[in-house]
């Protein structure tokens, strides 16, 4: 309960703050992401072409950047969130 009340006025006070273990978490993953799939770069979602359009960057909501660090535009116009285990590079393209 202290340790609880400690952070939670650290948290208050004017200055330097330092990020959480989340922060931290979601910068590695969109840093790892932004390596291996490049904004434009074009990939397989499960078996359907896409094209990668942005990195996801939200802290709460249904597709959080931790878990669903991409939005692809699928070639029939759908745009939808996705894992990185979903998505592999089309032939011929490097990662």
């Amino acid at each position: 309960m202290s340790l609880t009340l400690a952070f939670s006025n650290a948290n208050m006070l004017p200055g330097r703050r330092y990020p959480d273990g989340h922060s931290l978490l979601r910068k590695k993953t969109l840093r790892l992401t932004a390596k291996t799939f490049r904004v434009g770069s074009t990939v397989w979602m499960d078996d359907t072409p896409a094209t990668v359009v942005a990195y996801n960057i939200a802290e709460f909501g249904r597709y959080i950047s931790t878990s669903h660090p991409v939005l692809v535009k699928l070639d029939n116009g759908d745009y939808m969130f996705c894992r990185t285990c979903d998505l592999r590079p089309r032939d011929g393209q490097a990662h």
